[in-house]
């Protein structure tokens, strides 16, 4: 006989209550866009429409198979594809080092200036880290169409100390979020229906340990049935020494874990938003927003379709009392019976009119939906192909507005990922953990989108040199350090493959330049050091 479970403390059967009543809540707010979830899908991803809520297990395919039959265009699958491609490239791209930390508002700069080799050196293993796991996989799978829904949920874990990083795509069906106290996403539910087989496995056996006997008995019992087992984390805004969330796992009904998960990054789960606002968890993505344009177009190519068929076959009158009965039209290649004197009694109703293309188009509109999607690329509108600067500007204003609502996505998505990275690893030894003064300190990720305003400061400081240089050509050499300035630049443009000389080679190099403009000459050596800081020689 299998031994009782131990009694539950009270305290747990609270925290089992409140995880309940938190993925309940969490729950609603979906309710609130269920039907706005379930019309992108039909649009973006007709299979999946009927994997919205959390509580329903998977519809079958033919389900899905009956939906896109309905669906007369394709539109909105380039749409999300573009959209998921641009901002990858734009926030996370693949060959690019996207994020690196910067100091923090606690950390003075002569303090960061001491470890800010140590802090590259430890983002570049970051990065390898990255490009070593499954990240750009699956949060492409998980991008197209979710992001454009507006929301994306991934899971980051090592399943093992000497394993690499594994990342899980999470669909929408599967997770549920709530707002925090400050608007972020806090609570965060993950729900999955497994065959009772994969139980174990999916819940690993520190937790499989804790499932009580009885449970365990009607899993083993019936293998091919499904139990719904769901995870949840929500921030503890009471614990003020670090950062803190409360990790709990139920397999049905019933609380089998829970764990209390300690610093920044520690939380598995990361979800980002795209263009959320400040009173509701799901956001509106640029595939809501657009909805109502997707379905105009979508009847415009019914339209289309329906004049087409009706000038290939158009519907004729017959008599009755002729022959058999053809209400489903003519076959061809077939002979009717018809009686005499009724010949011309067959003959179409009305003549269609002929199609006016214009009727049918909707070009406009695929540029209005192009816009909303950020992927309306700069078109040549006219005979004269556009200038290199007006083809820059319109560039510029592209990524200008696909900066304004990526910047939560930033903070709640690469800076978040970013982050979970660098905790994995710091917790297996692979990178250390930044200390001044034998503290811990926590460093700010750097958003690449701020290039755009650091490229305007050193536009504008080459542009004041290029003033200086021209007005004031002596004092300018005498008084700009060249190396000084240039290493300022290059660690402003974030550039690392120049290297400088050292001062023998740079002497060496003034003694060359120094004969070349007449070494003898008064004051050639000043005028040779000077136009080697300036002008340094390749």
């Amino acid at each position: 006989m299998a031994d009782s479970p131990p009694p539950v403390s009270k305290s747990k059967t609270a925290l089992e209550a409140d995880g309940t009543a938190r993925r309940r809540d969490a729950r609603m707010q979906k309710s609130f866009v269920h039907n706005d979830l379930k019309e992108a899908y039909f649009f973006a991803a007709p299979n999946r429409m009927w994997q919205i809520q959390s509580y329903d297990q998977k519809a079958t395919p033919q389900q899905g198979a009956a939906l896109a039959a309905e669906l007369n265009t394709d539109l909105a699958f380039e749409l999300c594809g573009d959209f998921a491609t641009e901002v990858i490239n734009a926030y996370m791209p693949e060959s690019e080092i996207w994020c690196r930390r910067s100091r923090g508002p606690s950390v003075p700069q002569e303090a960061f200036d001491k470890i800010k080799d140590q802090v590259e050196k430890a983002d570049d293993q970051i990065f390898l880290a990255i490009r070593a796991s499954n990240f750009y996989s699956e949060f492409s799978k998980a991008a197209d169409p979710d992001l454009s829904i507006g929301a994306v949920a991934l899971w980051i874990q090592r399943p093992r100390m000497s394993e690499p990083i594994v990342c899980s795509a999470l669909p929408i069906h599967e997770f549920d979020i709530r707002l925090g106290p400050y608007g972020e996403i806090d609570d965060r539910f993950v729900t999955r229906f497994t065959e009772n087989s994969h139980v174990r496995s999916l819940v690993g056996e520190d937790v499989w340990e804790k499932v009580p006997e009885e449970t365990k008995k009607l899993i083993a019992d019936k293998p091919t049935n499904k139990t719904e087992i769901w995870w949840g984390f929500w921030r503890l805004w009471d614990r003020h020494e670090d950062e803190v969330w409360q990790y709990v796992t139920y397999v049905g009904k019933q609380l089998v874990h829970d764990e209390e998960l300690r610093g920044e990054g520690c939380c598995p789960m990361v979800v980002m938003r795209w263009n959320p606002s400040p009173d509701f968890a799901w956001s509106m993505g640029p595939l809501r927003q657009t909805l109502p344009t997707l379905r105009q177009v979508d009847e415009l190519e019914i339209m289309r379709i329906e004049h087409a068929e009706n000038s290939a076959r158009p519907p004729i009158g017959y008599p009755d009392d002729s022959f058999a009965a053809i209400e489903n039209g003519f076959e061809p290649n077939m002979a009717y019976p018809i009686r005499v004197g009724s010949e011309g009694a067959i003959k179409p109703i009305y003549n269609p009119p002929p199609a006016d293309a214009a009727n049918y188009q909707y070009e406009e509109k695929e540029h209005r939906l192009r816009k909303l999607f950020y992927v309306d690329f700069p078109q040549q509108s006219g005979d004269t192909p556009p200038t290199a600067s007006q083809w820059l500007d319109e560039m510029a204003r592209a990524q200008r507005r696909i900066g304004r609502p990526g910047l939560s996505f930033w903070n709640e998505g690469p800076a978040k990922i970013f982050t979970r990275f660098k905790y994995l690893l710091e917790e297996n030894g692979s990178i250390p953990v930044i200390k001044i003064d034998d503290k811990n300190i926590s460093l700010l990720p750097y958003n690449p989108t701020q290039r755009a305003a650091e490229q305007q400061e050193i536009a504008m400081a080459v542009h004041g040199l290029q003033l200086c240089a021209q007005f004031f050509p002596e004092e300018f050499k005498v008084n700009i350090d060249g190396k000084a300035t240039m290493k300022a630049l290059l660690d402003k443009l974030r550039v690392k493959l120049v290297v400088f000389r050292d001062p023998e080679a740079v002497k060496t190099a003034v003694d060359q330049i120094s004969k070349l403009l007449g070494g003898q000459a008064p004051g050639a050596q000043n005028t040779a050091q000077a136009e080697l800081s300036t002008n340094p020689a390749p």
